[in-house]
Order: structure tokens, then sequence, then C-alpha cells
């Protein structure tokens, strides 16, 4: 049996495939076998081919274009993790895509404000004026050098503390 590339049957591919079918299936639904349908193609992709095969080759190659878009479309919708890990925003080897975890940052210490020479100053200035009052300044100096570190005892603190460290002077 001859097959006749007719507006009808464009227009049903066209439309079977607009609705999701694969192209192959879509000319199989329409009725026009699978080897026809790629021969009416390929003749559409030539050059000088006749108009009506070029404008078949072209809707078949659109409507192929809108199913995809719209099944895209429904997974950015339904499941946009999906969508990113497996859709444009994915990793390539030019480009690191939308769901490449981000790096984490190298963990900061945080710098102690006890290292700024101008806090440093103004403790050191703190401890001189508090010089006539023993007891303030034992209790100034307690709580500029904080609480024991771990496992260090209250006399080893202690002894750190009257040695000084270059923030304070040392203890009363």
């Amino acid at each position: 049996m001859k097959h006749h590339l007719t507006p009808a049957i464009q227009q049903a591919i066209v439309a079977y495939i607009r609705a999701g079918g694969f192209p192959h299936v879509a000319a199989e639904a329409a009725g026009v076998p699978h080897e026809v349908f790629e021969q009416w193609r390929q003749r559409g992709e030539e050059p000088r081919a006749p108009a009506r095969y070029r404008d078949f080759a072209a809707a078949v190659r659109q409507a192929a274009a809108q199913a995809r878009l719209g099944a895209e479309v429904q997974v950015r919708t339904d499941k946009p993790l999906d969508w990113l890990r497996n859709g444009p925003g994915r990793e390539t080897a030019d480009s690191p895509g939308w769901t490449t975890p981000a790096r984490p940052r190298p963990p900061r210490q945080a710098e102690s404000p006890l290292l700024d020479p101008a806090f440093s100053a103004l403790l050191l200035g703190l401890l001189e004026t508090l010089s006539d009052f023993p007891d303030a300044r034992a209790a100034a100096a307690r709580l500029i050098d904080g609480p024991p570190e771990r496992g260090e005892t209250k006399a080893a603190k202690e002894s750190r503390r009257n040695r000084g460290t270059p923030h304070q002077a040392p203890g009363p």
C-alpha cells in the first residue's frame, strides 16, 4: 500500500507527538508505517526538499520540542528536585549545576578580642586603674582571664594568670 503525506495525516502525527507520543508511534497511530514516516522526515531534511516534506519535518521537530517542554514543565511542577538534578540545571563537565552542594567554608576560628592590641591596652589600663583597689583588680583579672581551660585546675589557671599573658598584667 502506498502512503501519501496529506495535511490531515501530518496534522494527526503532529498532534500525537505534541501530546507526548514518540514520533514513530505517532506515525503508526495515524496509519503510517514507521519506515514511511522516516522516509518523509529524512526527505524533509534534505536540501531542496519539496515544501510539503520540509514543512512536515519542521512540524515534527516542533511538536517533539513542545512535548518535551511540556514534560519538563510538569516535572518541574511535580518534582522540582528531580527537575534540578536531571534537567537543565544538572551538573555537567562545563557547569557545576544548580544542585551541586555548596562547598562548606572551612570553619573559622573566632579570633579573640584579647588579641587585638587596642583591646589589650584597654584591659591593661583597666587593671592599672584598679591597682588602688586590690579586691576589684583581682576580680577584674579573674573575669578577663575567663573560665579554666578544659582539664585545667584552678591552681594551674591561677599560675597561668600570675605569669601574665600579652593581654593582661600579672595578678595582685
